[in-house]
């Protein structure tokens, strides 16, 4: 005869000696319904570099201060440092050129603060400007800016608009400022030819 304390020991035994956890990390296997990632699921954000212009729209509405820009001579890097991320998706959603996603991946370690695995970093190439020097925005930002513009513009004056940003393409907006006379593109004209 076996004691009471036995059989409840068996029983125990008995009950854990299959595994209680799910699968880690998750996957998607068929009937593993835990252990799949959810759809809509707002992981890391990853950025196109071929798509960004470094227009700093997910930096103005970034609700965890992750998203940050500097500008040197040559580059400017836009960067997310990912814990401080809160993966709310407002980048992605203010990001005129569709260049974030959130992606499935929810999972972020590295070994330090400074490792580069905890940021998504994109570098841009400045322009610099014609008459004094300085670098003032990317040009792949001037690029689409004029692409745009030449969207919407009124035929009536697309060709005067396009020959004007061309005059000023490559000028920080006070050069611009300072010289529109000397380079003929003051604003006014435009109005003038629209109602002329």
């Amino acid at each position: 005869m076996s004691s009471p304390i036995i059989k409840i020991l068996l029983d125990i035994l008995r009950n854990y000696s299959t595994p209680m956890t799910l699968k880690y990390p998750s996957t998607v296997e068929a009937g593993k319904k835990y252990s799949q990632i959810p759809e809509g699921l707002r992981g890391v954000p990853e950025r196109s570099e071929d798509k960004c212009i470094g227009c700093r729209a997910c930096y103005f509405v970034c609700s965890g201060r992750a998203t940050s820009i500097y500008d040197n001579e040559d580059k400017r890097l836009v960067e997310i440092f990912l814990f401080r991320c809160t993966f709310c998706a407002h980048c992605q959603e203010a990001c005129p050129e569709e260049a974030i996603t959130m992606s499935k991946k929810f999972e972020v370690t590295a070994s330090s603060r400074s490792d580069s695995a905890g940021f998504v970093r994109t570098n841009l190439e400045m322009l610099k400007c014609k008459n004094c020097g300085k670098p003032f925005l990317p040009k792949k930002f001037v690029k689409r800016a004029n692409e745009r513009l030449m969207e919407k513009i009124n035929p009536l004056v697309k060709d005067v608009v396009a020959a004007d940003f061309q005059k000023v393409a490559d000028y920080c907006l006070d050069c611009r400022r300072a010289r529109g006379v000397e380079l003929d593109t003051h604003t006014k004209k435009h109005v003038w030819l629209e109602v002329g």
